[in-house]
C-alpha cells in the first residue's frame, strides 16, 4: 500500500489500472486509481476534451459529462494536497498544476458555443401554475441556457418556467437579457437554473479506459 493510500481516510481499493498491482489513492469517472494512473487518465482524458473543443466541427457538441469529471479532477487534488502530511514537493506541484488546468478548461467547457435548434416551448411568466402559458421557440442552445424567440416582451432578471413541447420536461430559468427588433419580435436570453441539460445535448465522447490505449 502507498504512503498516499495509507493516509487517505478512505477504503483502499485495488488501482483499477489494468496490469497494475497498486493499491488506490484517488477515485474519478467511477475509477479507482493509484497516483501514477490518476495522472495519466486525467490528462489522457483532459487531452480528449481539448480537442473536442478545437475541432471546428465537434466544438458545436457539448461533452455533457466534462463538467463532472473536471470537477472530480480538482475536488480529488484538493483532497490528496491537504489530506496527506508526508507529500513531497515535487508530488504536491503536479497535483497543483493538474488542478489549474482543470479549472481552466472547466471554464472553456463552460464557454462551449451555443447550438442553432428550434424546439417549441410553452413559457409560464413566473412559477405560478395558474398563470397564462405562452408559446415561443428557441433560436439557439446550449447546456444551460438559451436564445427564445417570443410574442410578448420580458423583465431583466424575471424567473420564468419552460415546457419543452416535444418531451414535456419543465425547468425553472432566469431572464439573462431582452430585445426587440423593428420587425416587432422580441428575443430573450434565460438560462436553465434547475437541470443541467434541459435541451439533451450531453454527448459522451470516445474516451481511452484505464489500461486502453489512446
Amino acid at each position: 500500500m502507498s504512503e498516499t493510500a495509507r493516509a487517505l481516510p478512505k477504503e483502499v481499493r485495488d488501482c483499477a489500472w489494468t496490469g497494475c498491482g497498486r493499491a488506490s489513492d484517488a477515485h474519478v469517472a467511477h475509477r479507482s486509481l493509484c497516483l501514477e494512473h490518476f495522472f495519466e487518465f486525467s490528462h489522457r482524458r483532459m487531452d480528449s476534451i481539448r480537442r473536442v473543443l478545437g475541432d471546428s466541427e465537434l466544438s458545436r457538441e457539448l461533452i455533457g459529462d466534462a463538467h463532472t469529471f473536471l470537477s472530480e479532477v480538482i475536488a480529488q487534488t484538493t483532497q490528496l494536497a491537504t489530506q496527506v502530511k508526508l507529500l513531497e514537493p515535487a508530488l504536491r506541484d503536479q497535483l497543483l498544476s493538474l488542478s489549474t488546468s482543470a479549472a481552466e478548461l472547466y471554464n472553456r467547457v463552460r464557454r462551449a458555443p451555443r447550438l442553432s435548434r428550434r424546439l417549441y416551448c410553452l413559457l409560464r411568466p413566473g412559477i405560478a401554475s395558474s398563470e397564462v402559458l405562452e408559446r415561443c421557440f428557441t433560436v439557439n442552445i446550449s447546456q444551460r441556457g438559451a436564445c427564445l424567440e417570443l410574442a410578448s416582451p420580458q423583465r431583466i432578471g424575471r424567473e420564468i418556467t419552460l415546457e419543452r413541447l416535444d418531451t414535456r420536461q419543465s425547468a425553472r430559468a432566469k431572464v439573462a437579457w431582452t430585445r426587440q427588433e423593428p420587425s416587432g419580435k422580441y428575443f430573450a436570453g434565460v438560462e436553465i437554473l434547475d437541470s443541467e441539460d434541459f435541451w439533451g445535448l450531453s454527448v459522451s465522447a470516445a474516451m481511452p479506459g484505464p489500461g486502453e490505449s489512446s
